[in-house]
């Protein structure tokens, strides 16, 4: 069999299982977008058990990691070869643990692999510490420019960390065969890399949920404003002060209405986030500059839900 690839634009939620277990079944090989760890062999051979090895690796989405996991286990005692491919993280993480040992940046900057992931990081927390900062005391349009300049130094993150994953999974493709590629639906950078080294070769790619968002929007995904700005900067698109302000301006509204704990689908809702994310995007999608600006002031101190409440409510009398 000719070598054929496919690279999954995913998230960690439940409800992407179902397509994840079904490509990954196809597939003789299993890209995941996770640095190596040294249990996770043996959490894949039962030597140890998931919980063990979540709580070894502090997972954000527990229930997802777990249905996961058992999944893999499952895929694993088929045969399928699963792989862990993300450099960059790797890298980030030798970084903490030389500082949880004592060692300085000085030590780090020593290594020429780490100095370049060091520096990035920095900037790009920097550049989040600045706007927190920024946030409490200023004007909308300073926080804008903040929400920018953090967006910029994601960007450079992201390109750098896309490079070096597409180049390592270069390194692990097989002959041929079935090779199944995790990746976060931002990682639009290493999909355009990984192509252009692979020229005539069969690539495909997918959205876990794509039929869900084609049926709703039109379209294969629907992308939040701050990812939209984020991705604009990753390719260095032409500067637009306007577009680049009114994503900054509605990112700002959107992470304060989106849900960000975990949901199970049920019977009713079986996809319960991207039904989420999707009515966060079409809400704010509605706002201008100005709304965004009265609107920040007034929900920026709340919770999730008076936000969504207050958010929803101002698009309705907006629009009556």
């Amino acid at each position: 069999m000719e070598q054929q690839i496919t690279i999954i634009f995913s998230y960690h939620r439940v409800e992407t299982l179902p397509i994840l277990e079904k490509i990954m079944r196809q597939s003789d090989v299993i890209i995941l977008e996770e640095a190596p760890n040294l249990l996770f062999e043996k959490m894949l051979k039962g030597e140890i058990s998931i919980e063990d090895y979540l709580i070894e690796e502090m997972f954000d989405f527990p229930n997802f990691s777990f249905r996961f996991f058992r999944i893999l286990q499952s895929l694993f005692k088929e045969g399928k070869k699963i792989l862990q491919i993300e450099p960059y993280m790797e890298r980030l993480l030798y970084i903490h643990n030389m500082f949880l040992e004592g060692r300085t940046p000085k030590d780090v900057e020593l290594n020429p692999e780490l100095k370049e992931v060091y520096a990035i990081e920095k900037k790009a927390s920097k550049a989040l510490i600045d706007f927190y900062e920024i946030s409490i005391n200023s004007n909308f349009q300073e926080v804008v420019e903040a929400v920018k300049v953090f967006a910029k130094a994601d960007a450079e993150r992201f390109r750098f960390r896309d490079i070096l994953r597409a180049e390592a999974v270069l390194k692990s493709l097989p002959d041929k065969g079935r090779v199944f590629i995790e990746a976060g639906a931002i990682h639009q950078y290493f999909k355009k890399y990984l192509c252009e080294k692979l020229k005539n070769l069969n690539i495909s790619t997918v959205f876990t949920l794509e039929e869900i968002v084609k049926n709703i929007t039109g379209k294969r995904w629907i992308f939040p404003p701050g990812d939209l700005l984020t991705i604009r900067y990753i390719y260095g698109v032409k500067e637009n002060e306007e577009l680049e302000n009114i994503l900054s301006a509605r990112a700002l509204i959107y992470i304060m209405i989106i849900e960000k704990e975990e949901m199970i689908p049920t019977k009713e809702n079986k996809a319960p986030h991207i039904l989420d994310e999707i009515k966060a995007v079409q809400l704010v999608n509605r706002l201008d500059f100005q709304d965004c600006d009265k609107l920040y002031r007034q929900i920026r101190f709340t919770n999730r839900k008076k936000a969504l409440s207050i958010v929803k409510k101002f698009v309705s009398e907006k629009c009556s």
